[in-house]
Protein backbone atom coordinates (compact mmCIF):
# COMPACT_ATOMS: atom_id res chain seq x y z
CA UNK A 1 0.00 0.00 0.00
CA UNK A 2 1.43 3.46 -0.97
CA UNK A 3 0.01 6.67 -0.50
CA UNK A 4 -0.32 9.37 -3.44
CA UNK A 5 1.17 12.51 -2.62
CA UNK A 6 -1.12 15.52 -2.68
CA UNK A 7 0.25 19.49 -2.77
CA UNK A 8 -0.45 19.12 1.25
CA UNK A 9 2.28 16.77 1.55
CA UNK A 10 4.42 17.01 -1.78
CA UNK A 11 3.90 17.95 -5.46
CA UNK A 12 6.12 15.56 -6.74
CA UNK A 13 3.37 13.25 -6.89
CA UNK A 14 4.59 9.54 -6.09
CA UNK A 15 4.72 8.38 -9.91
CA UNK A 16 8.48 8.23 -11.28
CA UNK A 17 9.65 10.36 -13.74
CA UNK A 18 9.54 7.47 -16.03
CA UNK A 19 5.59 6.45 -15.43
CA UNK A 20 5.09 10.12 -15.56
CA UNK A 21 6.22 10.04 -19.48
CA UNK A 22 4.05 7.25 -20.02
CA UNK A 23 0.71 8.74 -19.10
CA UNK A 24 1.42 12.47 -19.76
CA UNK A 25 -0.04 11.85 -23.43
CA UNK A 26 -3.03 10.66 -22.50
CA UNK A 27 -4.33 13.30 -19.55
CA UNK A 28 -4.97 16.65 -21.69
CA UNK A 29 -6.36 19.62 -20.84
CA UNK A 30 -9.66 21.02 -22.09
CA UNK A 31 -9.31 25.06 -22.63
CA UNK A 32 -12.94 24.83 -24.44
CA UNK A 33 -14.77 25.27 -21.52
CA UNK A 34 -15.49 28.06 -19.11
CA UNK A 35 -14.34 25.61 -16.18
CA UNK A 36 -10.76 24.74 -16.27
CA UNK A 37 -10.50 20.59 -16.79
CA UNK A 38 -8.76 17.66 -17.49
CA UNK A 39 -9.34 14.40 -19.56
CA UNK A 40 -7.72 11.00 -19.24
CA UNK A 41 -7.56 8.79 -22.44
CA UNK A 42 -7.84 5.19 -21.46
CA UNK A 43 -4.70 3.05 -23.26
CA UNK A 44 -5.31 2.22 -26.85
CA UNK A 45 -9.17 3.81 -27.11
CA UNK A 46 -11.51 2.02 -28.92
CA UNK A 47 -13.82 4.40 -30.56
CA UNK A 48 -16.16 1.88 -31.09
CA UNK A 49 -16.77 1.27 -27.43
CA UNK A 50 -19.18 2.79 -24.94
CA UNK A 51 -16.58 3.64 -22.31
CA UNK A 52 -18.03 4.03 -18.37
CA UNK A 53 -17.11 7.69 -17.47
CA UNK A 54 -15.15 8.47 -13.73
CA UNK A 55 -15.97 12.34 -13.20
CA UNK A 56 -13.23 13.12 -10.44
CA UNK A 57 -13.99 15.73 -8.37
CA UNK A 58 -10.18 16.79 -6.82
CA UNK A 59 -10.14 17.50 -2.98
CA UNK A 60 -9.09 20.87 -0.86
CA UNK A 61 -5.54 22.13 -1.73
CA UNK A 62 -5.13 20.69 -5.06
CA UNK A 63 -6.92 21.38 -8.67
CA UNK A 64 -8.25 19.32 -11.35
CA UNK A 65 -4.47 18.20 -12.03
CA UNK A 66 -5.23 15.52 -9.40
CA UNK A 67 -6.68 13.71 -12.39
CA UNK A 68 -3.35 13.09 -13.77
CA UNK A 69 -2.27 10.79 -10.55
CA UNK A 70 -5.15 9.66 -9.74
CA UNK A 71 -5.92 7.88 -13.12
CA UNK A 72 -3.16 5.91 -13.91
CA UNK A 73 -3.11 4.35 -10.88
CA UNK A 74 -6.93 3.46 -11.13
CA UNK A 75 -6.71 1.71 -14.38
CA UNK A 76 -5.03 2.59 -17.51
CA UNK A 77 -7.62 0.92 -19.96
CA UNK A 78 -11.20 0.80 -18.38
CA UNK A 79 -12.45 4.46 -18.19
CA UNK A 80 -12.63 7.54 -19.69
CA UNK A 81 -12.29 10.26 -17.15
CA UNK A 82 -12.67 14.49 -16.39
CA UNK A 83 -11.49 16.25 -13.97
CA UNK A 84 -13.47 19.58 -12.98
CA UNK A 85 -11.80 22.31 -10.79
CA UNK A 86 -13.31 23.69 -7.70
CA UNK A 87 -15.38 26.92 -7.13
CA UNK A 88 -13.80 28.39 -4.52
CA UNK A 89 -9.77 29.58 -4.48
CA UNK A 90 -8.08 27.96 -1.76
CA UNK A 91 -5.20 29.65 0.33
CA UNK A 92 -2.60 26.73 1.19
CA UNK A 93 -0.65 26.94 4.54
CA UNK A 94 2.31 25.66 2.41
CA UNK A 95 2.32 28.41 -0.09
CA UNK A 96 1.60 26.74 -2.56
CA UNK A 97 -0.64 28.07 -5.68
CA UNK A 98 -3.51 27.39 -7.51
CA UNK A 99 -5.50 25.30 -5.04
CA UNK A 100 -9.56 25.54 -4.81
CA UNK A 101 -11.78 23.60 -2.86
CA UNK A 102 -15.59 22.83 -3.10
CA UNK A 103 -17.76 25.08 -0.82
CA UNK A 104 -21.07 23.43 0.26
CA UNK A 105 -23.12 26.66 0.21
CA UNK A 106 -26.29 26.77 -1.89
CA UNK A 107 -24.05 29.47 -4.30
CA UNK A 108 -21.30 26.75 -4.95
CA UNK A 109 -23.32 23.70 -4.73
CA UNK A 110 -25.14 25.02 -7.70
CA UNK A 111 -22.15 26.41 -9.56
CA UNK A 112 -20.18 22.95 -8.92
CA UNK A 113 -23.68 20.80 -10.19
CA UNK A 114 -22.84 23.08 -13.66
CA UNK A 115 -19.33 22.47 -13.61
CA UNK A 116 -19.60 18.34 -13.52
CA UNK A 117 -22.72 19.21 -16.35
CA UNK A 118 -19.83 20.84 -18.54
CA UNK A 119 -17.21 18.34 -18.19
CA UNK A 120 -19.57 15.41 -18.51
CA UNK A 121 -20.52 17.55 -21.99
CA UNK A 122 -16.93 17.64 -22.65
CA UNK A 123 -15.62 13.83 -22.47
CA UNK A 124 -19.15 12.42 -24.25
CA UNK A 125 -18.65 14.92 -27.47
CA UNK A 126 -14.96 14.05 -27.26
CA UNK A 127 -14.84 10.34 -26.76
CA UNK A 128 -17.62 7.62 -26.92
CA UNK A 129 -19.00 7.26 -23.53
CA UNK A 130 -21.65 5.41 -22.37
CA UNK A 131 -24.84 7.85 -20.36
CA UNK A 132 -25.79 5.30 -18.69
CA UNK A 133 -22.13 4.32 -16.94
CA UNK A 134 -21.26 7.93 -15.45
CA UNK A 135 -19.49 7.80 -11.91
CA UNK A 136 -19.49 10.63 -9.45
CA UNK A 137 -15.79 10.00 -7.33
CA UNK A 138 -13.81 12.47 -5.43
CA UNK A 139 -11.34 13.11 -2.34
CA UNK A 140 -12.52 14.68 1.10
CA UNK A 141 -14.58 17.53 0.24
CA UNK A 142 -14.96 16.61 -3.18
CA UNK A 143 -16.00 13.41 -2.28
CA UNK A 144 -18.34 15.16 -0.49
CA UNK A 145 -19.87 17.53 -3.41
CA UNK A 146 -19.90 13.91 -5.02
CA UNK A 147 -22.01 12.82 -2.44
CA UNK A 148 -24.41 15.64 -2.79
CA UNK A 149 -24.58 15.99 -6.51
CA UNK A 150 -25.58 12.12 -6.84
CA UNK A 151 -28.03 12.63 -4.34
CA UNK A 152 -29.36 14.99 -5.61
CA UNK A 153 -30.02 14.20 -8.99
CA UNK A 154 -29.35 10.19 -8.43
CA UNK A 155 -30.84 9.30 -11.95
CA UNK A 156 -27.97 11.22 -13.67
CA UNK A 157 -25.49 8.43 -12.25
CA UNK A 158 -24.54 4.97 -12.32
CA UNK A 159 -22.50 4.80 -8.53
CA UNK A 160 -20.52 7.30 -6.62
CA UNK A 161 -17.77 7.04 -4.69
CA UNK A 162 -16.59 8.82 -2.16
CA UNK A 163 -12.85 8.63 -0.83
CA UNK A 164 -12.96 9.81 2.90
CA UNK A 165 -15.19 12.75 2.37
CA UNK A 166 -18.19 13.22 5.08
CA UNK A 167 -22.03 12.73 3.63
CA UNK A 168 -23.06 16.67 2.99
CA UNK A 169 -24.97 18.50 5.29
CA UNK A 170 -27.35 21.37 4.90
CA UNK A 171 -29.38 22.41 2.06
CA UNK A 172 -31.35 18.98 2.31
CA UNK A 173 -29.05 15.99 0.59
CA UNK A 174 -31.53 13.77 0.75
CA UNK A 175 -34.51 15.77 0.10
CA UNK A 176 -34.88 13.06 -3.57
CA UNK A 177 -35.10 10.04 -1.72
CA UNK A 178 -37.12 7.86 -3.34
CA UNK A 179 -38.00 9.79 -6.49
CA UNK A 180 -36.09 6.88 -8.56
CA UNK A 181 -33.23 4.33 -7.38
CA UNK A 182 -30.34 5.24 -5.51
CA UNK A 183 -27.30 4.74 -6.83
CA UNK A 184 -24.56 2.55 -5.21
CA UNK A 185 -22.16 4.50 -2.83
CA UNK A 186 -18.56 3.07 -2.45
CA UNK A 187 -17.92 4.69 1.18
CA UNK A 188 -13.96 4.42 1.87
CA UNK A 189 -12.54 6.11 5.03
CA UNK A 190 -9.15 6.41 6.34
CA UNK A 191 -9.27 5.01 10.00
CA UNK A 192 -6.83 7.67 11.60
CA UNK A 193 -8.22 10.35 9.42
CA UNK A 194 -8.29 14.27 11.27
CA UNK A 195 -10.30 14.96 8.12
CA UNK A 196 -12.86 12.71 8.67
CA UNK A 197 -12.52 11.38 12.24
CA UNK A 198 -13.77 7.79 12.88
CA UNK A 199 -17.16 8.96 15.24
CA UNK A 200 -18.40 11.17 12.23
CA UNK A 201 -18.12 8.12 9.84
CA UNK A 202 -20.16 5.84 12.45
CA UNK A 203 -22.90 9.20 11.94
CA UNK A 204 -23.12 8.51 8.83
CA UNK A 205 -23.48 5.07 7.68
CA UNK A 206 -26.42 5.09 10.35
CA UNK A 207 -27.46 7.85 8.64
CA UNK A 208 -26.86 6.32 5.72
CA UNK A 209 -28.54 3.02 6.25
CA UNK A 210 -31.36 4.67 8.10
CA UNK A 211 -32.12 6.37 4.56
CA UNK A 212 -31.94 3.69 2.63
CA UNK A 213 -28.77 4.03 0.69
CA UNK A 214 -27.07 1.17 -0.64
CA UNK A 215 -23.70 1.35 0.57
CA UNK A 216 -20.42 -0.60 0.40
CA UNK A 217 -18.38 0.68 3.35
CA UNK A 218 -14.70 -0.07 3.67
CA UNK A 219 -11.87 1.50 5.61
CA UNK A 220 -8.18 1.83 5.32
CA UNK A 221 -5.38 1.40 8.41
CA UNK A 222 -4.34 4.92 7.22
CA UNK A 223 -3.69 8.53 8.10
CA UNK A 224 -5.34 11.53 5.30
CA UNK A 225 -4.08 10.51 1.81
CA UNK A 226 -5.29 8.68 -0.85
CA UNK A 227 -3.72 5.20 -1.01
CA UNK A 228 -2.61 3.03 -4.03
CA UNK A 229 -4.98 0.05 -2.78
CA UNK A 230 -8.39 2.49 -2.58
CA UNK A 231 -7.57 3.34 -6.11
CA UNK A 232 -7.46 -0.49 -7.18
CA UNK A 233 -10.77 -1.32 -5.12
CA UNK A 234 -12.37 1.89 -6.77
CA UNK A 235 -11.64 0.14 -10.21
CA UNK A 236 -12.81 -3.11 -9.15
CA UNK A 237 -15.87 -1.17 -7.09
CA UNK A 238 -16.75 0.14 -10.68
CA UNK A 239 -16.53 -2.84 -13.11
CA UNK A 240 -18.56 -4.67 -10.54
CA UNK A 241 -21.70 -2.12 -10.82
CA UNK A 242 -20.88 -2.57 -14.38
CA UNK A 243 -20.76 -6.41 -15.21
CA UNK A 244 -22.29 -7.47 -11.44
Amino acid sequence: MKRLDTPASSLSSSLSVQQSKIYEFRVRRDSSQSCPLELFTPLHYEPGYAYPLIVWLHGAFDNESQLRRIMPLTSTRNFVAVGPRATCKHAHPGGHSGCYRWSQDSVHIEAAARRVELAIESATTQFNVNPSRVFLAGYQDGATMALRLALQNPHDYAGVISVNGPFPEGHAPLRNLGLCEQPPILLMHCHESSFYPEDQLCNDIRLGYSAGLKMDVREYLCGDGIMTDMLEDMNGWVMQQIFG
